[in-house]
């Protein structure tokens, strides 16, 4: 998660949409009083600051965090800046999406200690699918970010929202948390009950089976 107040943007981070490598490109034009959340494997070039409360007082030591939804943040920085600064964050294709998901899981040594040996078919039978709507709507189901970056088109966007927001990015160099994918068959049923569960955000990002 990323809040500019330089640039007056929010980021927000959902998964399995190179979150982490957006993440670490877009820090490097990110200044001192800017916050910035720790990603866990850290990454070079990319340096955590001001997602700690100040007080003492609360339970929890980090008062911003990695995947934290959009109505969280909004709590926190107040409706002045959070209406006022550009959000935004990025989506992608349902079933690429949870292949990404079921590749990191069986693959990504961070992650699987218990799910190596999951086969395709047991991860869509679970149905623990990297559904993000939460990130980026209210309690009501509203969407309450300012654009949704379609993945496949994150190249051409990022360019967009560079020249947007003044930054000097043209693309994204950082190939973070790459070479888990392990390609799958995906059946005409597997595909129907991926989609199916992933309606909630397809009314957002319009991706159709």
């Amino acid at each position: 998660m990323l809040l500019s107040h330089t640039h007056k943007f929010i980021f927000v981070k959902t998964r399995k949409t190179a979150g982490t490598s957006i993440e670490v490109d877009l820090s490097k034009f990110m200044s001192d009083e800017d916050i910035v959340t720790p990603i866990i494997p850290e990454e070079p070039g990319h340096i955590p600051r001001n997602f700690q409360w100040e007080d003492r007082k609360y339970s929890s030591k980090n008062k911003f965090y990695n995947h934290m939804p959009a109505i969280e943040i909004e709590s926190k920085v107040g409706d002045r800046i959070y209406n006022s600064y550009f959000k935004f964050c990025v989506e992608r294709e349902p079933i690429d999406k949870c292949v990404s998901h079921y590749s990191m899981k069986r693959n990504s040594p961070t992650h699987n200690a218990k799910t190596r040996n999951l086969s395709w078919e047991k991860y869509v039978m679970a149905g623990d699918f990297p559904i993000d709507t939460d990130k980026y709507t209210d309690q009501k189901g509203n969407l309450i970010v300012d654009r949704i970056i379609r993945f496949e088109n994150l190249e051409n966007e990022i360019s967009d929202l560079s020249k947007k927001l003044n930054i000097g990015l043209e693309t994204i160099t950082t190939r973070a948390k790459s070479g888990f994918r392990t390609e799958v068959d995906v059946t005409p049923e597997q595909k129907e009950r991926i989609y199916s569960a992933f309606e909630s955000s397809n009314r957002f990002t319009g991706y159709e089976i």
